[in-house]
């Protein structure tokens, strides 16, 4: 006879281990089903392996989602006093730094997923490790999970925290969309999401490896999206570092699901002058004839010295054919905003996230229980929901997993 719990959570990740502990602190029989010999691999790896658990500025606009209103209604019950009240509870210390990142006082991953561990066992939680959830039937009693080498358990509910493609390296290999779609949900198409952009600009084979601050915003059919500033990492495949990244998602959108070809990113190249004062100080600069090659000099890494003739030509920025000034300007003027049309980005083992998955309109708001079958809820990356760099992501898979492991 198969074994029979309240609860079957699939997925042994940071949603699953915490739906896990929600569900039998109030007195629930849960099994864990992981298909790795392990639970939590990808949660070791998060924040560098630091563990940026959560964002002192979490709220439901830093993310994007089929349904916003499923975000704040799950947030509404568990959001950061409650998330650090959870951890702080198993006896994590926890520290904050000025970005609102919150980390463990230890700076390792390791220390979330140990005392995740023990409050599970504590708990006497059921985790079975090479479980390979293949498939999901109905039963008199509510489910049958049945794993690929041919194990069978059972559950009054089941809560799907399987997570979505990225790291596939990690165990991540979006399963459970297709255990969702076996009751009908609709799967949003996932692509990779904090991912390098692949740019095809002689600028980005001359620079690669040159790093630089930068600002950037994705523009997408002449509409200007996400914004991000950070460091810009030049790579020969294109463009790579925390702003190509904190802006990728909307481009992976477009290009990878939505196909469209006039996909790029603006980058500011000297965020820390106005237009009109690096103007002044281009055409400064061309009067009083400095060579074009070391036009940014002093303002921009000394690599670019490679590129600064092209880029003048390119800008149409030649003081052969104009005045110093208007040189200077419409050089200031193609540094503040250098287009690279992005033609796709790097695949799932370069992605930090997953865009897409469950369709959010079909959960229920508080409860994340299936619109389509009773019982079934979904937790963490798995939805059709995502946070940016920073904690985001995480605190998601902290609130929604505690908050299906209710099932109220």
């Amino acid at each position: 006879m198969p074994e029979r719990f309240d609860i079957v959570v699939v997925g042994g990740g940071a949603a699953g281990l915490v739906a896990a502990v929600s569900g039998a602190r109030r007195g629930a029989s849960v099994a864990v089903l992981e298909r790795l010999p392990r639970t939590g691999k990808k949660l070791l790896a998060t924040g560098g392996g630091r563990g940026n658990l959560l964002n002192e500025n979490l709220a439901a606009p830093a993310f994007t989602s089929s349904d916003p209103g499923l975000v704040a209604s799950v947030l509404d019950r568990f959001g950061t006093a409650e998330i650090r009240a959870f951890f702080e509870g198993l006896g994590l210390r926890l520290r904050t730094e000025e970005d609102g990142r919150v980390y463990p006082a230890t700076n390792q991953a390791a220390s979330i997923l140990k005392v995740l561990e023990l409050e599970v066992g504590r708990l006497g939680v059921s985790v079975k490790a090479d479980f390979e959830a293949a498939d999901i039937t109905t039963s008199s009693g509510g489910f049958s999970v049945a794993s690929a080498a041919g194990r069978t358990v059972e559950a009054r509910a089941v809560i799907l925290a399987g997570g979505g493609k990225s790291y596939p390296a990690l165990g991540a290999n979006g399963s459970c969309y297709a255990l969702a779609g076996r009751f009908g949900h609709h799967i949003v198409p996932p692509v990779p999401s904090a991912v390098p952009l692949l740019v095809k600009d002689p600028m980005c084979h001359a620079l690669q490896g040159q790093k630089l601050m930068v600002r950037a915003v994705s523009l997408i059919a002449g509409q200007a999206g996400q914004k991000a500033a950070g460091e810009l990492l030049f790579a020969q495949y294109g463009l790579s570092g925390t702003a190509a990244l904190d802006v990728s998602e909307s481009l992976s959108i477009a290009v990878n699901r939505d196909s469209k070809k006039d996909a790029a990113v603006i980058v500011d190249l000297v965020p820390f002058m106005s237009e009109e004062d690096l103007a002044a100080e281009l055409s400064r600069r061309v009067e009083a004839g400095w060579p074009a090659k070391d036009l940014g000099a002093g303002l921009l890494p000394e690599k670019f010295a490679l590129v600064m003739p092209q880029f003048i030509e390119d800008a149409g920025a030649s003081a052969g054919n104009m005045s110093h000034g208007e040189a200077g300007r419409r050089l200031a003027v193609a540094l503040k905003s250098k287009k690279f049309a992005v033609l796709g980005t790097r695949g799932w083992n370069e992605a930090e996230f997953t865009s897409g998955g469950v369709d959010a309109c079909e959960v229920k708001h508080r409860t994340l229980e299936s619109k389509l079958r009773k019982g079934l809820y979904f937790a963490g990356e798995v939805l059709d929901v995502q946070g940016g760099r920073g904690g985001y992501n995480l605190a998601w898979a902290w609130a929604s997993g505690f908050v299906a492991g209710l099932m109220e």
